[in-house]
């Protein structure tokens, strides 16, 4: 290659204003990581500003979390709020099989 490939790692682009322009817009992150349209949206960013040769998908590690049956919440001071914490193997065992809907 001519050049070793560019990407970036961002924090949820909070630094970009057209992404806080949007959150303000949108103020439930989970609309936000959850809503096809929006991910896309806030995924193409940080290209449309810097041109990277990459794009990282935008999403949270706790998106799958409904499909297994556990409920949360994000707040945007505390962060996310489980409304039953797993803390034993036999909470484990009780969640739901993974269902791909929701």
């Amino acid at each position: 290659v001519d050049r070793a490939p560019c990407w970036m790692m961002r924090q949820a682009g909070r630094y970009q204003k057209s992404y806080r322009d949007l959150a303000k817009k949108y103020p439930d992150f989970r609309m936000r990581s959850e809503t096809t349209e929006l991910i896309v949206e806030i995924s193409l960013q940080p290209y449309e500003s810097f041109k990277p040769d990459g794009v990282i998908l935008f999403s949270d590690i706790l998106t799958p979390l409904p499909a297994l049956g556990v409920q949360f919440e994000i707040d945007d001071i505390k962060g996310p709020i489980l409304e039953n914490t797993i803390r034993s193997i036999d909470q484990v065992k009780q969640l739901t099989p993974m269902d791909y809907s929701k």
